[in-house]
């Protein structure tokens, strides 16, 4: 009896694993990897690089907010603390890699926005690397060494995954992770032990990065899980990494297992998704189709032509988009990992014509096309992909038309006799932070230098700069110092007095979100009087 169990047993899971690997349909290539790989991925790095050390831009304001200016904060002291790291609403997960380059380089003695920011860009072009890495290897185990070279050179080269490349966006780092975990997936040393657990951190650690993926890599593993023996170890795992998430969000917030988490998901809950923009349900597909010519949608089209071949790739994107549009709140970055899967099926789709020469020259020539027109900002509508909130002021410009701001700022992070600042037409979201400013100076946005600096004696007592893009002001007692684009930065013209200091440089911002944490946390804490800004005189 004992033994027709066992049989049986191993008959359900010989089924299990036919089904699935009749899905991912893997291959099983004799050659060795592509001779060419390293150099294409060189390439591919030097691109990005290219890009990201050529200006600044913003894609949203969170990049700066939540996590290059926490992680300013974390190392140097000062920077802008925003509702979520007040109540702790965020993790430390990816502003604590920011914060580990930044402490690298003060350590060697380069800790100035000239060195750091260059740094931390090069750092997450470095992380982007994976999503082509990944494309090429997934595609060889699930298609082919053909289709696997073009789909590196896909990943190499699309616009949106050179010029997003150094973003700190947690989307971008969780799409790189979706990469290895396919590639994982497809592997054929699923019962090794090594590979067992880094699939179970590869799955925390996008879950733990961005949480709203938890059913894409619940997907992943769950087809991981049907293919390996080893399904104690791997839940073992899982459990483990888990734990380590919860307990370091516990020892960063100095709270419960899963603090951030918890309270993210509370507040969102409380505030009915959190978002007063509406979008209609379908926008998503509207920007993919934007933002790649159609060409998105040419490759959904042929991939239902055949869905043995393409249904697990399919699978996922409508997974991501099903994700994120039942939720109040759509952004396009939030479905920034839709581009490399479907980049996988145009990729296939166009290895299955390699003998026809004509058809490869014009899928080279439109692709090339798009991504050059996409990266010099010139294909149609393309502005209304990346912006989201009207009051945002920021410019996606990747190599032209960017935001003047940036430049602004770099210059006052070095330039002699500045005692303090004032932006007097922008908000601190709208802002390059301390994390461009680096010095610990009074810094005001429009709001608080509005409520404090009243009249030019105070004024003067209180910045020795103010930066503007009104090229028509003028301010007595005052002269435009340089000029940046529209963006003016004025001199206090008697600049040998010093101007009124904080307690800390590290001005608190939560708006009207004070009786909503209460609610969400009885606990939470109060948030302190004049947004935290309070001179050193005063105390006194």
């Amino acid at each position: 009896m004992a033994k027709e169990n066992q049989r049986r047993r191993r008959r359900e899971r010989g089924q299990r694993s036919s089904v699935v690997d009749g899905l991912l349909h893997l291959q099983t290539p004799d050659e060795r990897p592509w001779r060419f790989l390293l150099p294409v991925l060189a390439l591919a790095f030097a691109v990005r690089a290219a890009i990201a050390l050529c200006g600044d831009f913003v894609l949203h304001p969170d990049e700066i907010m939540q996590y290059l200016e926490p992680a300013h904060r974390l190392v140097f002291g000062n920077g802008v603390t925003y509702w979520e790291f007040f109540y702790g609403a965020r993790s430390w997960l990816v502003p604590g890699m920011v914060a580990g380059v930044l402490k690298g380089f003060d350590l060697v003695g380069l800790g100035e926005p000239f060195w750091y920011v260059g740094g931390v860009k090069l750092m997450f072009c470095a992380v982007s690397l994976l999503i082509p890495v990944g494309m090429y290897f997934f595609a060889r185990g699930h298609f082919g060494e053909l289709s696997a070279r073009v789909a590196l050179l896909a990943g190499a080269f699309w616009y949106e995954l050179v010029g997003f490349a150094h973003k700190p966006m947690t989307e971008f780092v969780d799409a790189a992770l979706l990469m290895v975990l396919l590639v994982l997936c497809v592997q054929s040393s699923v019962d090794r032990g090594r590979t067992v657990w880094l699939v179970a951190l590869m799955a925390i650690l996008m879950v733990a990065i961005r949480v709203q993926y938890a059913p894409l890599a619940l997907l992943l593993v769950g087809v991981f899980f049907l293919r390996t023996e080893k399904k104690v170890q791997l839940a073992v795992a899982a459990g483990a990494f888990l734990l380590v998430v919860g307990m370091f969000d516990a020892v960063t917030w100095d709270g419960g297992l899963f603090h951030s988490y918890l309270t993210y998901i509370r507040f969102n809950l409380l505030v009915d998704g959190g978002s007063d923009i509406e979008t209609p349900i379908y926008q998503f597909l509207w920007w993919l189709l934007l933002a790649s010519v159609g060409l998105s949608a040419l490759c959904v089209v042929m991939a239902l032509r055949d869905l043995r071949r393409y249904g697990f790739l399919l699978a996922m994107i409508g997974l991501v988009l099903l994700i994120h549009s039942v939720q109040a709140l759509r952004v396009y970055r939030f479905v920034f990992a839709v581009i490399p899967l479907w980049l996988l099926i145009g990729a296939d789709v166009v290895a299955q014509v390699r003998g026809n020469a004509r058809v490869w020259a014009l899928a080279g020539v439109l692709f090339a096309a798009v991504s050059l027109c996409g990266i010099l900002n010139a294909l149609p509508s393309q502005e209304q992909v990346y912006r989201v909130y009207p009051k945002e002021t920021g410019k996606v410009g990747f190599v032209r038309g960017q935001d003047p701001i940036f430049a602004a700022y770099r210059y006052l992070a070095r330039a002699p006799g500045v005692l303090g600042v004032w932006q007097v037409d922008r908000r601190y979201y709208n802002l390059p932070g301390y994390y461009y400013l680096h010095r610990e100076i009074p810094f005001y946005d429009v709001s608080s230098g509005r409520e404090i600096n009243k009249g030019l004696e105070i004024t003067a007592a209180s910045v020795s700069h103010i930066v503007a893009a009104d090229t028509s002001l003028a301010i007595p007692g005052y002269t435009v110092e340089r000029r940046f684009g529209n963006v003016q930065i004025w001199r206090r013209d008697e600049n040998e007095s010093p101007v009124r200091q904080w307690e800390v440089y590290n001005p608190i911002i939560v708006d009207v979100l004070e009786q909503v944490m209460k609610q969400v946390d009885p606990n939470a804490p109060e948030p302190p009087p004049n947004r935290g800004i309070r001179f050193v005189a005063e105390s006194r």
